[in-house]
C-alpha cells in the first residue's frame, strides 16, 4: 500500500529525466521534448523513453518554457505521477529484515532543497530508511528530486504521522535514537552508531521539537570553531551520517 498523495507533477532537465527514466519509468506518463531537439543527451532521453515504452511528444520550446515557469528544463520535461511515500505499515514489515539498521528521521525540514540534499546524503551513506514527518515538512516536489540528483528514486522514504510515537516503536524494537542539539555537551563522535541507530535532525529555524528531543537516548552537537552558530541542516546531516559510516566500516 502507498500513501494517498498521488497527483500529476513534472520533472525538468536532462539529468533528472535520465535518472527518472532509469530508476522509476513507471512513474513517467509522458516525455515532452522541445521541437528541433538535438544532441546526444537529449537523444539518450528519447531512447530511454522508447525502451521503457513511455510516450514521447515533441512540442514547441515555448510550451516547455510555460510549463517550467522559469525553471531550467534543457529542452525536456517529464510528466509524472507524484512521488508516493511508503506507509508506516510497509516500514514495519521491512524493518524486520534489517540487521542493525541505520535510519534517518527528518523532523519538520521545510526547505525542499534541504530535504533533497539530506536524501542524497542518506543514499550515499547507505541509510536503510528515511522518516519524513507528514506535517511541517516540505512536500516532495521536483525541487526535491532535482536536489537529490536522483536519490529520491532509490531511497526508502516513509511518511510518518507521529514521529514521537514512531521513535518509541523503534526503541522498543532495539534501536538507539540520537538527536542533534547545539546545546548538547556530548560530541557526535562519542555515540556508538554501530548498533541499530536512528539519527534525528530538526528543522531549519528551531531544530527538533521538544517532544521529539525527549524521545532521544542521546543528544549530540557538532563543534563550531568559527564565528557561526550552527551548520546548515543538510551539511550537519552529512557530517553525522558519515560518522556512522566511519564507525561501521571500521567495526
Amino acid at each position: 500500500m502507498t500513501e494517498n498523495r498521488r497527483s500529476d507533477s513534472h520533472v525538468y532537465g536532462i539529468h533528472s529525466a535520465v535518472s527518472m527514466l532509469s530508476t522509476s519509468p513507471k512513474r513517467v506518463r509522458r516525455v515532452l521534448l522541445a521541437s528541433g531537439f538535438r544532441g546526444k543527451r537529449l537523444m539518450a532521453v528519447r531512447d530511454l523513453a522508447t525502451q521503457n515504452q513511455v510516450r514521447v511528444k515533441v512540442v514547441p520550446r515555448n510550451n516547455l518554457d510555460r510549463i517550467a515557469a522559469g525553471e531550467p528544463h534543457q529542452g525536456v520535461i517529464l510528466e509524472i505521477d507524484a512521488f508516493e511515500l511508503r506507509t508506516e505499515q510497509e516500514f514495519e514489515r521491512t524493518f524486520q529484515e534489517w540487521d542493525a539498521p541505520l535510519i534517518l528521521a527528518l523532523d519538520g525540514i521545510q526547505d525542499p532543497r534541504n530535504v533533497g540534499a539530506c536524501l542524497r546524503t542518506a543514499v550515499g551513506a547507505g541509510v536503510d530508511a528515511v522518516l519524513l514527518t507528514k506535517n511541517r515538512s516540505a512536500p516532495i516536489t521536483d525541487v526535491v528530486h532535482r536536489t537529490s540528483t536522483g536519490a529520491l528514486d532509490s531511497v526508502f522514504l516513509v511518511g510518518v504521522s507521529n514521529l514521537a510515537r514512531r521513535l518509541d516503536w523503534l526503541k522498543q524494537n532495539g534501536c538507539w535514537v540520537t538527536g542533534t542539539s547545539n546545546d548538547a555537551e556530548v560530541g557526535y563522535t562519542e555515540v556508538d552508531f554501530k548498533v541499530a541507530s536512528v539519527l534525528v535532525v530538526g528543522g531549519e529555524e528551531k531544530g527538533m521539537r521538544q517532544l521529539t528531543a525527549s524521545k532521544c537516548d542521546h543528544l549530540v552537537s557538532i563543534p563550531m570553531l568559527g564565528d557561526v552558530e550552527s551548520l546548515n541542516v543538510a551539511v550537519a546531516t552529512g557530517v553525522l551520517l558519515y560518522e556512522a559510516v566511519r564507525q561501521r566500516i571500521q567495526s
